[in-house]
């Protein structure tokens, strides 16, 4: 796309409408930015189909949203995240990725007062451990 005279945006995705929360929490911090979300509410919820199929659902989603020329991506989504994070950050390169599993790893570390932390979450998001290592990653 042609990239003259505009800024670039920031691509924030998710399964669903749950990102809106990020979404909103970007333009309060950042009101200059530019934002393209992506909801997939077509095919919610995530959390009950195979890995496979979130993977292909992510990739085609990134694909949308680097086709519109994003600088950076925000998966507001914890089952895509905790599924498919690695295969989004080898497909963007250097882009910045952020994503909810690390934002609130470190947001449960810091408030935590007795090093317990519970996790809402669906099974796939869970059954990966993604919350785990993040947590661990920061706190061993």
């Amino acid at each position: 796309m042609e990239n003259i005279g505009r800024q670039r945006p920031i691509g924030v995705f998710d399964s669903g409408i749950g990102g809106l929360t990020n979404v909103r929490a970007l333009m309060e911090r950042l009101p200059m930015e530019n934002i393209i979300y992506f909801g997939d509410t077509a095919r919610v919820p995530y959390g009950t189909k195979s890995n496979a199929t979130i993977e292909n659902f992510s990739m085609q989603i990134v694909d949308f949203l680097l086709g519109h020329d994003v600088k950076a991506m925000v998966i507001a989504c914890n089952t895509i995240a905790a599924v498919a994070g690695r295969k989004i950050r080898q497909k963007t390169g250097n882009m910045p990725v952020l994503d909810v599993i690390s934002a609130g790893a470190k947001a449960a570390l810091a408030t935590t007062r007795n090093n317990k932390i519970g996790i809402i979450a669906t099974n796939t998001t869970v059954n990966s451990n993604a919350y785990a290592r993040a947590i661990h990653r920061d706190n061993p």
